[in-house]
């Protein structure tokens, strides 16, 4: 929760836009080490990604425990980044606000 605003999480995701995509459309996916040294080490893996490689980034979808491994050519999308967002408690963990 965000100390400062009651009902409000801050979050670390991975956006991807395909190269098709309008610009304001992005798959966001959470990182599931919310921190902001695993956004850098993320975002630092990603840039260093030559043609072919793939970057395996645990992610955690909403309303999951688990983690999962997302396997992302970087290269291959139109646009990517990581980047911190806040967001309704309710989105992050299932609840109607």
């Amino acid at each position: 929760m965000n100390p400062n605003f009651a009902g409000v999480v801050n979050a670390w995701v991975l956006a991807l836009q395909s190269t098709t995509a309008p610009p304001d459309q992005f798959m966001m996916y959470g990182l599931a080490d919310n921190s902001a040294d695993a956004a850098k080490r993320v975002e630092a893996e990603l840039k260093a990604a030559k043609p072919g490689e793939f970057v395996d980034v645990e992610i955690r979808f909403a309303n999951m425990m688990d983690t999962t491994t997302l396997h992302v050519q970087p290269h291959l999308w139109g646009a990517w980044c990581v980047v911190e967002r806040t967001l309704p408690a309710s989105e992050i963990f299932g609840r109607k606000a």
